[in-house]
């Protein structure tokens, strides 16, 4: 039975979305259907989602003595209520709700409701440029094809696109592979239905499991995750660097780094944020943090020159202003030479004899007429930037054993605090999402920075149900986002999951980097009051209460707090393939070769040693660029 027609889901839908003041009580069997339709495509999870309701059924069978589709509405309401704050139950009942919550908050009639973009007009085609030629989908190759290159790159993000040109433009004959699809301006529609599953790996549903759930949402197209990300761009902090040459990477010192950082930011345009795009936000911050005594408030970095403010920038900017790698990277490297296959999953290298050097890879994709295509890549170099998650994947795999391999896995804890502005309209979706920042904490390992959501993820990370959740949801343009991310000391790891694009991931957070959490959020709420919020919201899961005052957010903190009351997401996996200086502390070699196997080299999140405490696409990519040059200064003279 499918969702639209399972009594227990339908009778869910009933009391989770009640009317509210702008948005309608919607139709259960549409939602459910809806719901039926994304998951269709991922039958794992549809077998989850089954049950988790059967669960909730059984529950409410036991303490009303019938299903849970048979009671009053006031009878779901009150048990909903009743378990929505619990340890267990909880968590259950947020993660049934989340794929109806989705569906409801992607419907058309209520993204326009609340002012929330519903689609752009994009042009219908973009003059073809040159380059395109060298891109070959899935469909265009043969059943079974070899070529021979100097040099083969596994992905297309900051590490894969900065490497691929550095390659190709020093005439070195380059092959790229991409799992995911090209999609240009014309694709970036802005309907959310459309462009999370063509640019999201497991439509966002990347998650670390410990002693809190984080989501870590991670792109699959051509650019990776700079195609999703907002566009910050900050150097590696001097700190992060000289720690780094303690530890024996001698040739990472700033003053090593520096013409690196300038060539990537000369690449992809950074430049800082223009205030009128970022918003009345920026006005509230600057007021609340003049107010608590910080002096570091400024416009962000950013690689998006010509930004006009559409507040895309997480899915595909319409503009082609954001410098991802599918606009600046990846194109000159095919105009260089490069070629491109998209839709081809590099799966099984290629050894000498005796297996320490490479000499090239097997690649696999699905056309679409369901048949598999295979590619062989003759090639003394092969670089895997396939990303934090994915490439010890592809190590492991492939026979590499490395006890740092898959550890060692840094996150970037984020937390956002939410203040309602009855009187302010943000337009939280036709500015840039993340264009102000704060700095004053930096030095602790505390980085306050923009973080408006769009409309779908606002509601997503409600802790609410019913009257209240509708009502959280309706105020989505009086509310002001700002978020905070912190320089983690607290470790994960990466394994293989039940599904391709959802690998397994740990990580708990430890009590320190709490701490450093408790203080930021604390912080962020206060500036909020001190700008003249009415009510401060704290991102959370556990339902944690809104306060209008200092007495009261005190009040909160003295409380007994652990990570699972916060709702806490990731953007900037890391480490876990790091460089180091032998192979006892890490997987690579300060040239990013993986020990014991010449000409294999790893270039994306995964090689960074350690944490950054900023956001990291700028230090990915002029680590590559450095590295690659390396290769490319090896491979010409030894020619």
């Amino acid at each position: 039975m499918g969702f639209g027609q399972n009594t227990t889901a339908l009778a869910l839908v009933e009391v989770l979305f009640p009317q509210g003041g702008r948005l309608d009580k919607p139709d259960a069997a549409v939602v459910a259907g809806q719901v039926e339709h994304y998951f269709d495509s991922i039958p794992g999870l549809s077998i989850g989602l089954q049950a988790l309701l059967t669960l909730l059924n059984t529950r409410f069978l036991l303490s009303y003595g019938k299903p849970f589709a048979r009671g009053s509405l006031a009878q779901r309401e009150a048990f909903l209520a009743k378990h929505v704050d619990s340890k267990i139950s909880g968590n259950l009942i947020r993660l049934l709700s989340t794929p109806f919550r989705a569906a409801y908050l992607l419907d058309e009639q209520n993204l326009k409701r609340v002012g929330s973009h519903n689609g752009l007009k994009v042009p219908a085609e973009v003059e073809r440029e040159r380059w395109q030629n060298q891109v070959s989908t899935v469909n265009d190759l043969e059943l079974s094809q070899t070529f021979d290159a100097d040099v083969v790159v596994i992905g297309t993000g900051a590490g894969g696109g900065a490497a691929a040109y550095e390659l190709a433009s020093r005439g070195l004959a380059v092959v790229i592979l991409e799992e995911g699809e090209y999609h240009g301006r014309k694709d970036f529609t802005g309907k959310l239905t459309e462009l999370v599953p063509k640019l999201y790996r497991g439509w966002g549903g990347t998650v670390t499991l410990g002693n809190t759930v984080i989501p870590v949402p991670v792109g699959r197209s051509v650019g990776g995750t700079t195609t999703i990300n907002s566009g910050t761009c900050m150097r590696t902090p001097n700190a992060v660097l000289k720690g780094w040459t303690k530890e024996g990477l001698r040739s990472f010192t700033p003053q090593v780094m520096a013409p690196y950082f300038d060539s990537v930011e000369t690449m992809i345009n950074v430049e800082r944020a223009e205030i009128k795009f970022v918003g009345e936000i920026a006005e509230v911050v600057k007021q609340g943090a003049e107010a608590v005594g910080f002096t570091q408030s400024h416009g962000l970095m950013r690689n998006a020159k010509g930004c006009d403010g559409q507040g895309l920038c997480q899915f595909g900017c319409p503009t082609d202003a954001k410098q991802s790698t599918n606009v600046s990277y990846i194109p000159r490297a095919l105009e260089a030479g490069a070629f491109l296959f998209t839709g081809m999953k590099a799966d099984q290298f290629i050894y000498s004899d005796n297996r320490d050097s490479i000499r090239g890879l097997h690649a696999r994709g699905v056309g679409s007429d369901g048949v598999t295509r295979h590619l062989t890549i003759n090639a003394d170099t092969v670089i895997v930037a396939a990303g934090t998650f994915f490439t010890p994947q592809l190590l492991v795999s492939n026979g590499i054993k490395n006890r740092w391999l898959g550890r060692n896995l840094s996150i970037h804890p984020a937390g956002a605090v939410l203040g309602h502005y009855p009187q302010r309209n943000f337009k939280n979706t036709a500015t840039i999402p993340q264009g102000y920042g704060v700095a004053d904490w930096a030095d602790q390992g505390i980085m306050f920075e923009g973080g408006t959501p769009p409309f779908v993820a606002h509601g997503l990370m409600s802790p609410y149900t019913g009257n209240a959740f509708v009502e959280f949801t309706e105020n989505y343009q009086q509310t002001a986002y700002f978020g905070f991310m912190i320089k983690d000391t607290s470790r994960g790891r990466v394994r293989k999951g039940v599904h391709p694009d959802i690998p397994f991931l740990t990580y708990s957070m430890n009590r320190s980097d709490f701490k450093l959490f408790k203080k930021a959020a604390y912080q962020l709420a206060l500036m909020h009051l001190e700008a003249g919020a009415d009510k401060v919201t704290l991102g959370s899961l556990s339902g944690l209460p809104s306060v209008a005052t200092r007495e009261e957010l005190d009040k909160v903190f003295a409380g007994k707090l652990t990570p699972r009351d916060f709702a806490m997401t990731a953007y900037h996996p890391l480490g876990t393939a790091r460089i180091a200086k032998d192979k006892k502390h890490g997987v690579c070699d300060e040239n990013h070769q993986v020990f014991g196997v010449e000409g294999l080299y790893v270039m994306d999140g995964s090689s960074v040693p350690s944490s950054l405490g900023a956001n990291p696409q700028v230090t990915i990519m002029a680590m590559a660029t450095k590295a690659a040059r390396r290769i490319a200064d090896q491979k010409i003279s030894y020619v």
